[in-house]
């Protein structure tokens, strides 16, 4: 914790992502507001109000900090890693009831871009940089600026891949990560902690490589990759060609892998 009276600017989670704008100061994280900004404090008191504790507490107009640790770029310990499914579950059983600002604003977010019919209001962005406890555990979501609107399906799709890390085999080597048999049964266990039914379960893994796919082209396109483009990392810094990269090759992983991570899915 940062002395009181001195701000501290927080970085992103994780290797590969983007820089950050928080600051913390005396407990309280401030950023860059935009539109959205009032929708997204309306949700976290809702949050608050309905007693569920993932979430960070609204602070004047910033947002209290919450202790903890991700483990990104390793992978959620074996005993912890479902928790990541009910934290999921935890949101979307306490958004049910919230009902938006008339003019609320919410952040475009790939994850909308891809429809669907069972609507809540999701975090938005449920990657393990996203998701931080003591311990091991994933106690709570962080960074609710893409918040908003998503299809259920979707969002659990996402946050399965994310969090069981289906990446490239030499791309799991890398981070130290299992072998494809414990990332499949992760997966599963995010599923099993969210309280996913087993009838729903051949889409999930049907949606995993859709949700890497776009996920990457999200990227290519946010970042301007055009036919000209040299750069394999922006003026910001941040590594766009490997950003792509390792997501398209996700992508391809779980399609290699689909009948494997399928069985472990249904045991």
């Amino acid at each position: 914790m940062n002395p009181v009276g001195s701000p501290e600017r927080l970085g992103a989670w994780g290797s590969g992502t983007h820089a950050a704008d928080a600051v913390l100061l005396d407990g309280v994280v401030r950023k860059t507001a935009g539109p959205w900004t009032p929708a997204v404090l309306a949700l976290l008191r809702h949050l608050e109000q309905s007693g569920f504790p993932g979430a960070p507490r609204v602070v004047g107009d910033g947002y209290g900090f919450v202790p903890g640790e991700s483990p990104h770029p390793h992978a959620w310990p074996d005993e912890e890693v479902g928790g990541v499914g009910a934290l999921l579950r935890g949101v979307h059983d306490a958004t049910a009831a919230f009902t938006p600002p008339a003019d609320a604003v919410w952040q475009s977010s790939w994850l909308r871009d891809l429809g669907g019919d069972d609507i809540v209001i999701g975090h938005g962005d449920p990657g393990p940089w996203n998701i931080v406890g003591e311990a091991g555990r994933p106690d709570a979501f962080i960074d609710w600026e893409f918040a908003g609107p998503v299809d259920r399906l979707w969002e659990l799709a996402a946050t399965v891949w994310l969090n069981a890390q289906l990446v490239d085999d030499d791309v799991a080597e890398m981070q130290g990560l299992p072998g494809p048999l414990t990332r499949a049964r992760h997966a599963r266990a995010i599923a099993d902690g969210y309280g996913l039914p087993r009838a729903a379960r051949d889409e999930l893994v049907d949606r995993l490589t859709d949700v890497a796919i776009h996920n990457a082209r999200h990227e290519a396109v946010a970042e301007g990759v055009t036919i000209d483009s040299t750069a394999a990392v922006t003026d910001t810094g941040y590594p766009i060609l490997w950003a792509v990269t390792w997501r398209a090759r996700s992508a391809s992983w779980i399609a290699r892998n689909r009948p494997m991570i399928r069985r472990v899915m249904l045991e």
